[in-house]
């Protein structure tokens, strides 16, 4: 079974202050499709309550009149979509991530994505507004490409607001053509403005996907070596492993996203982020790549080394990118150098293994 998010999201129309009327219509509507569209009706008076994950509060907010509410794909709590005159689509999501996240890394990510340099420690907060999520003060980044990156035709906007609560950072997200995503900035902000969070609302969510070693289970998605040992995974990972050796650690995590996850070149950034290296382009991004065959198709293998970002100590990142129906699995080996150089091949076997039929 994959781990997914089956989000049962309650639409509230409800008259604003502004309007004066009266009376409250509440629909329930289970979400099946992570494609297909919430039906919703008077936009500019809508609260909606989504639940999210089962140690999570629900989101209220009132949704921006031009905004259609779309069921999430995973990891999202929540999604959105705008469309001009034009016919250019914006998206919003929404993200909950554990606090404490690298945010240089995050950062770095997205201006990766936009194809921009990269910051350091010193200049990230200026990159930064503070602006209002509910009553609570939160982060907003605003990058723009410099280069026509949608189609070769127009350039590119990411609004990204960051707000921490307790042990969850919520990520909030537009995505779209530069001009489309200007002109909804304040339509955004306002959004943000609205969130509420109820708490004490637990929603009921799927077991994560039961992942053994072969020997065990005729139903597992991979062979796993011996001397790997199985942790209980963090949010929103698949699986993970810890390697140890004459007090030397590595470790392998196991992710899988919607879609293309972000794409290669952010996620090559992401890794590169982690391990304290300067961001590359796309241009770069294609001698950094290695590929192998699987029965699954091609293998994207990325192998960086530099110095943990947390710990301060030497690492190297062996991380593989494996698309697969519609959906695309990220592999990630990091930790004391001598290991993952002796891992190397039992990680690259362990990847090869994967049945993915066993994960549905």
């Amino acid at each position: 079974m994959r781990a997914q998010f089956s989000i049962v999201i309650f639409l509230t129309t409800i008259a604003l202050a502004s309007c004066k009327r009266e009376g409250v219509k509440v629909y329930h509507v289970e979400n099946q499709s992570s494609s297909a569209p919430l039906q919703t009706s008077a936009p500019n008076e809508m609260a909606a309550l989504v639940q999210s994950e089962n140690t999570q509060p629900q989101l209220r907010f009132v949704l921006p009149g031009g905004w259609r509410q779309i069921a999430p794909s995973q990891m999202r709590v929540a999604s959105f979509s705008v469309t001009n005159a034009n016919g250019q689509t914006a998206d919003v999501g929404v993200i909950p991530l554990p606090a404490g996240e690298d945010e240089l890394a995050l950062v770095n990510m997205w201006r990766g994505e936009m194809q921009l340099p990269a910051l350091t420690n010193a200049n990230v907060a200026p990159a930064s507004a503070t602006i209002s999520v509910g009553n609570d003060p939160a982060k907003l980044f605003d990058l723009a490409s410099a280069q026509p990156l949608m189609g070769g035709k127009f350039r590119e906007r990411i609004l990204v607001a960051e707000l921490t609560r307790g042990a969850t950072s919520w990520f909030f997200k537009m995505t779209g053509e530069d001009s489309l995503v200007a002109s909804q900035k304040e339509n955004f902000l306002n959004f943000l403005k609205s969130v509420s969070f109820v708490e004490n609302a637990p929603a009921q969510m799927p077991a994560a996907p039961a992942i053994q070693n072969e020997n065990q289970s005729a139903h597992s998605i991979w062979t796993i070596p011996a001397d790997w040992k199985a942790s209980p995974p963090s949010q929103f990972l698949l699986a993970e492993f810890s390697i140890e050796s004459n007090g030397a650690q590595a470790d392998v995590n196991v992710a899988e996203l919607a879609g293309e996850g972000g794409g290669l070149l952010a996620n090559a950034n992401r890794w590169r982020a982690q391990l304290g290296l300067p961001q590359i382009s796309e241009t770069d991004l294609e001698s950094q790549i290695t590929s192998i065959d699987s029965s699954n198709g091609k293998i994207q293998i990325m192998d960086f080394s530099g110095t943990n970002s947390k710990t301060g100590k030497p690492s190297r990142l062996i991380g593989a990118v494996v698309p697969q129906n519609g959906q695309t699995w990220f592999y990630k080996l990091m930790g004391d150098p001598q290991i993952v150089a002796q891992q190397k091949d039992a990680f690259l076997k362990f990847i090869q293994s994967a049945n993915y039929a066993n994960a549905r």
